[in-house]
Order: C-alpha cells, then sequence, then structure tokens
C-alpha cells in the first residue's frame, strides 16, 4: 500500500510534541523517530526510492503523541483503549497530518484493530517495543548508556522472561514474519540509529 509522503517541516512536529508530552516522554519518541529514519534508509537501499525517510521519521516522532494526555497507566486496560485511538486523530489534525499517515500510527496499537497494511506501519508497531527494550538493557550497563549497549546483549535479554517483561518480545519479532529483516539485523539498525542521538 502506497501511503502519503509527508510535507511538514520537522520543527512543526517538535512543537506538537512539545506541546503534549513531557520532555521525560519526549526521550522515546526520538529513539522511535532515529529507528524509523534508519528503517527507511534500509529499506531504499534494497529497494532505492521505496520509502520516504522523513515521513517515517516524523510517524516515529509523532506515534504516542497522546499518550500522556489519556487515562494514566495505573488503569491499564482503559489506557490501551484509549491510546491511539480518537485523540492521536485529533491532535493530529492540528497540524493537518495526513489520514493514511494517522492510520498508519494508530495501528501500532492493535486494541484498535486497525491492519499494519503498509511497510510503515509494520516497522513502526516492531520498533515501539525494541526501542524501549535497548533503554531497558541499557540501564543495566555500567555507565547506563545506550552507547555501550551490544547487539549480543539485547539478543541474550531478550530469552530472559523476566527482564522488561512488559516489553512483548512477539511484537519486536514481527520485524521477521512482517518486514522479512532477521533479529539480529533488525536490532543492528535500531540499535545503531540510538547510538547517534
Amino acid at each position: 500500500m502506497f501511503l502519503s509522503v509527508l510535507n511538514i517541516s520537522r520543527e512543526t512536529c517538535l512543537k506538537l510534541v512539545e506541546k503534549y508530552v513531557s520532555p521525560e516522554g519526549q526521550k522515546h519518541l526520538f529513539n522511535v523517530e532515529v529507528a524509523m529514519r534508519a528503517l527507511a534508509k534500509y529499506f531504499n537501499e534494497i529497494k532505492p526510492g521505496s520509502e520516504d525517510e522523513h515521513t517515517w521519521a516524523m510517524c516515529g516522532l509523532l506515534h504516542d503523541i497522546d499518550y500522556e494526555q489519556i487515562t494514566g497507566k495505573e488503569n491499564m486496560e482503559a489506557h490501551m483503549q484509549e491510546h491511539s485511538g480518537p485523540l492521536t486523530q485529533k491532535f493530529l489534525k492540528e497540524i493537518d497530518f495526513p489520514d493514511d499517515l494517522i492510520r498508519a500510527i494508530q495501528s501500532h496499537n492493535e486494541v484498535q484493530n486497525i491492519p499494519r497494511d503498509s511497510q510503515l506501519a509494520k516497522a513502526l508497531f516492531a520498533v515501539d517495543g525494541l526501542t524501549g527494550f535497548i533503554v531497558a538493557v541499557s540501564k543495566v550497563m555500567p555507565d547506563k548508556k545506550v552507547a555501550s549497549v551490544k547487539i549480543e546483549s539485547v539478543l541474550k535479554r531478550f530469552k530472559e522472561a523476566r527482564f522488561a517483561a512488559a516489553v512483548n518480545r512477539e511484537n519486536i519479532f514481527t520485524c521477521e514474519s512482517e518486514l522479512g529483516i532477521s533479529r539480529e539485523k533488525f536490532v543492528e539498525i535500531v540499535l545503531e540509529s540510538m547510538k547517534k542521538i
């Protein structure tokens, strides 16, 4: 499925993020942004011009725009029901974000029951959990830095059910079934991109 190419600047997207997301929450968005850009670049190397890096990056930056504005995580069921729902649509419409890209963003929360029918939507779904998982791995490093995390450390931690238990490994592993990228390669692309920020 072909998606709109985004012609809204990063500056405009960032202003929206600053309006609705705390500085602490923004860190996750920046991680997903760089990872999505790196993945679009990866697909473009396989098939030149197939994906727009700016569009992918901005969908990553804005994917959790509603997260702090809905029912808190103390009521997880209500939180997940609302996440990526009407409020996401409302906020993104403030900057005239295209409908098909809003839909792709909303599809990263399975509760919304929106099919992941584009490469971008599939990538966002897998990347979201992996960035959080890599941050969790970095927190057990002596210097607590993502820069010190190795691919092997991430792969090893996947096997420990109690480590970062809230992260759904199966979502991350859709990189293989939905994107055709091995776990090792997927971790490498995302981890290397995160090390740059």
